[in-house]
Order: structure tokens, then sequence, then C-alpha cells
């Protein structure tokens, strides 16, 4: 393949790399993972944009969630949140080179995905090697750019197609020569200048002085790791760049192959599956009703107290409708149903296995609040809580698939599944949540069967996106004096390891930490009455007359 601007690729490549050095090393987390992200997208874009090649609409529709889940890295700091995030920014990119130059990946099914992930992952191997072997530069577009008595420059740039000349044997050498000459002829100037420019300003002198101290013999080992470590990500992100160029456009979806496995087990013996199947479900679904739906009044007399009961079971009946939504989607597949009253029987099973398993959905739902009434809220319970909510929407998704025999489409429903989650969980802000409901939980105080203390050792836990809604309940007067109390020490023992915001610099800032130091610092009067001390490595608050420690919370079972 020719290509004019082949020698773009690998230079933002590396100088994507670089930055990432530059925004990530001995920094938190902050605008740096979204101004990575943005250039090793501008990276691969620039070059295809100067060749004029064509990118569909469609591929530039998942610069939209990539562009908000990389933002929201410095807008939430829970670290479920975070993780998710991130994880979404990275696999968005992924989809979008991996689809760049045909823009369907909407169209891809569940095997079109697996396989070009595996491709993709596969590239980040060889894809280096192969770009430099399959992607040549245009001799023609380098002669006319040259004068026209230079003949010597012309005929030297049309020897790289002789089979004699060595060079063809080592394109990627011929290409940084030049660049290599330049940097060797720049590097005694820019000595001699930045040792005028050290001279006329000290803090200029300081700031070389700290590059230069990369290069002692005792910071030769950190020098050699992220020299490496830039080799890699330059590497990575070159093979993905040569996936985006050599293999995004020759995957064209076949409407009318509409199966991706041929169909090979009989209808009877899936029917056998599906309907024993259903009969375990009814069988526990009954049992539910009997026990569970029925207010918890049977639950003692099987000799279980009623929040003995609830924390039992609901992370199984999760795994039990995922496991079950798997086995229909593979069913689906994999079944012949030549016949009109074999589909119907297939999708009348399916369907009642969909309803069963949204039952055992609203018991999960159902046990999980109960657990929460005993315990209260935390991170775990809630992903849980907002995950059982988007599995119920899947099923109803996969019932309308294969009513309307479009299962095909179950990729696409899957994607927005993901992303539909990911959005949900940064809106809901999971910390802020948790404050929300476990302290209006405890203000509520009416619920005889169970403890409404405040867990003011979880709360503390809680990362910077507590904070704010912390504060709206400690400022607030109509908060009973101890419950305002034990807000005021959680808040006094994150004030006292909270961090300095200068200590931080530009690429790691994040907005919830920002808000919530000029938070803590609006109330640090306030705070004062709070005393902190210290044992060891133990941070200790004293509230209502008693000494506690800031990490003295002991999780429940299955928190």
């Amino acid at each position: 393949m020719v290509f004019k601007n082949k020698h773009l690729f690998w230079i933002f490549a590396l100088l994507t790399a670089i930055s990432f050095d530059q925004l990530f090393w001995e920094r938190g987390l902050g605008i740096n993972f979204f101004i990575f992200g943005l250039l090793a997208s501008l990276g691969g874009l620039i070059p295809f944009w100067l060749e004029k090649i064509t990118i569909p609409w469609t591929s530039y529709l998942l610069l939209i969630p990539v562009g908000f889940f990389s933002i929201m890295t410095f807008i939430r700091a829970e670290p479920s949140t975070t993780a998710l995030n991130g994880l979404l920014t990275i696999s968005g990119l992924g989809l979008f080179f991996m689809t760049l130059q045909n823009g369907f990946w909407y169209l891809y099914r569940v095997r079109d995905h697996l396989f070009n992930w595996f491709h993709l992952l596969l590239n980040t191997v060889i894809g280096g090697i192969v770009f430099f072997t399959k992607v040549k530069p245009n001799p023609l577009s380098s002669k006319d750019d040259e004068e026209p008595g230079n003949t010597e420059a012309g005929n030297s740039e049309l020897e790289v197609e002789t089979p004699s000349d060595k060079s063809k044997n080592y394109p990627f050498l011929k290409t940084i020569a030049p660049y290599l000459r330049g940097l060797l002829i720049a590097l005694p100037i820019l000595a001699v200048l930045a040792f005028l420019l050290g001279q006329a300003d000290p803090i200029f002198n300081d700031r070389l002085q700290n590059l230069f101290s990369q290069f002692k013999i005792e910071n030769l080992g950190e020098t050699i790791f992220r020299f490496v470590y830039i080799l890699v990500i330059s590497y990575v992100l070159l093979s993905t760049y040569a996936f985006a160029l050599l293999e995004s456009k020759k995957y064209q979806v076949k409407e009318e192959d509409k199966f991706t496995i041929k169909p090979f087990l009989g209808s009877i013996e899936s029917n056998v599956v599906l309907g024993a199947v259903n009969l375990l479900f009814l069988a526990f679904v009954i049992l539910q009703f009997n026990y569970l739906f029925n207010g918890g009044e049977n639950i003692s007399i099987e000799g279980y107290t009623y929040s003995e009961y609830a924390r039992r079971g609901f992370f199984e009946l999760i795994a039990v409708a995922v496991v079950s939504l798997l086995l229909f989607y593979v069913l689906s597949i994999i079944t012949k149903r030549q016949e009109k009253n074999q589909g119907w029987i297939f999708s009348a099973l399916g369907l009642t296995l969909v309803g069963l398993v949204a039952l055992i959905l609203v018991s999960a739902y159902t046990r999980l609040n109960l657990y929460e009434l005993a315990y209260g809220y935390t991170r775990l319970r809630t992903l849980a809580h907002i995950f059982m909510i988007w599995i119920g929407l899947l099923l109803i998704a996969v019932a309308v698939l294969e009513i309307t025999k479009n299962m095909t489409r179950f990729a696409l429903i899957l994607i927005c599944f993901i992303l539909g989650f990911g959005i949900n969980l940064n809106f809901l802000n999971l910390d802020q949540f948790i404050v929300r409901h476990n302290v209006s939980r405890v203000l509520a105080g009416d619920h005889e069967t169970f403890e409404t203390d405040l867990d003011a050792g979880y709360l503390a836990t809680l990362s910077h996106d507590a904070v704010p809604k912390l504060v709206e309940f400690y400022t607030n007067p109509e908060i009973p004096e101890n419950i305002r109390n034990e807000i005021g020490a959680v808040l006094a023992c994150k004030a006292a390891v909270a961090e300095d915001q200068d200590e931080y610099s530009w690429p790691a800032y994040h907005y919830s930490r920002n808000q919530a130091l000029e938070l803590l610092q609006s109330q640090e009067k306030a705070l004062d009455q709070y005393p902190i001390s210290y044992d060891m490595y133990t941070l200790f608050v004293e509230v209502n007359g008693e000494v506690r420690s800031c990490t003295g919370y002991q999780p429940e079972p299955f928190d």
C-alpha cells in the first residue's frame, strides 16, 4: 500500500507515548487521562485526514461515548466508576479504530466482535512490523516536492524501487535517517542556547537541572524503565493505527448471512433443555412468592430471621440471570428450526425463560432491599442494584429480538446495555448516593426490626465524591446534634488526610478532589471541635465523648 504520510503514523505514536510519560509519571489520575485519549485519537486520525481517506460518520459516533467516559475520569473519584470509565474509554477507542474505515460496528454480531478483538490484540504484537513492510511511501509525491534542478535527489528517491538499493530492505532506517541527522545537528545548538537561557533565568535553570537529573547514574534504572515503556506504548499505538489503515475496511457485513454458526442442535433437544430449566425456575419462583413476596411473614417458620434470609443469595441470583441469558442466546443460534411449529415452541419456551428470570431478578432486588434496610448501602450493594435493573432491561430487549426474529442484533443491544450502565453509574454519583440514603435511613428511624445507627466509619472510607453531600448534611440546622457530630467527625478525618492542592500539577487536576478540598477548607474552623490524634499509622477522632478510629469500619458479609 502506497501512503504519502506514512511517517506521520510512527511519529504521532511516539509523541503520544512520550506525552503519556509526561502526563502520568509520578502523578495521580486526573485530566491527564482525557488528554492522552485525545492525543491517541488525533494521532491516528490526522494522517487519514491529510491523505483524504473517507471515514464514515458512523465511526465518528463512537467518539461521543469515548469523550464522555474519558471526561468523567476527572469528574468522578469513586474507584469502581473511575475504573469503568477508563475501561470503556479504552474499549471505545479500540472499537473506533477497529471499524474506522467501514463504520459497521453497529451491524457486527457477537462473533464479529470477538473475532475482530482477537485480531486487534494479535495485531498489537505484529502490527508495527506489518506496518513497515506493507505500507510504502509515495515516491512520486516526494519527487514532486523537490526542485526541478535537483536531479540527484530525484534519482535517489526513485532508486527506492530498484532491487539493488540496500535501503529497500530497510525502509524504516531510510525514513528516520533525515530526522536523526537533523537531531544530531540540533543538539549542540540547543545545548549552547539552553546554557545561555539558564544563566539568564534561574527558574528556567532549575527546570533544566530537573530535566537532566534523570540522566544521573543513580536514576539510570528509572530512565531505562521509562524509555522501555515509552517504546512499548508507541508500538501498541502504531499497531492500532496500522490495523485501522490495513484491516478496518476489509470486513463487510452481509445481511444474507444471518447465522454465524450453522444450526446443528435439534429443536427437541433444545426444547427439553429450556423446559427443564423453566421447571426449576418455576419451583424457585413459587417458593419466593411463599416466603419473600409475602412480606417475609413465613420466613421465621423455617428458622431464619428476616435479616439472615435477606443477606443470602442476591449475587447468586444475578449470576443465574446472566447464565440463563447466555444459555438462551446460544441455543437460539445453534438450534435447527426448519418447521414453523418448531420455531414457535422454542420461542414460547424461551420467552417463558425470560419471564421467569425476570421474576428471579425481582427476588434478588427484594432481597437486596431487605439487606440494605438491615445494614445500609455500600458500593457493592448499590452496584448490584443498578446492574439488576439493566439486566432486566436487557432481558426485555432479548425478548423483543426473539419475537421479531432478529437475534443477530444482540451485539448492538449488548453495547447499548454496557454504555447505558456506565452512563447511569456516572450520573448516579455512587458515593453521594450512599451518603444521602444512609443518612436519610438513620434520620427516618422508624424501622423497628433493624439497627439504624449511622455507620460513620464506612462513610469515612468513601471518595471525594461524598464530601459535598456530607457537608450539605453537616451544615443543615435540622439535622439532630448527635448525627451532625458523627458527620462532622467524618469530615474532620477527611480534612486531616486531605491532600494539598499545591502538590498536584495541572495534568493531575481532578474536579471532584478540588471541590472536596475547597469545601473542607470552608469548614475548617467548624471541624476544630473534633480533635484528631495519631497513634503510629492510625488516625483517631474524638466525637460525642468517644475516641474512634477514622478507619474503624468492619464490613458485613457480602458488603
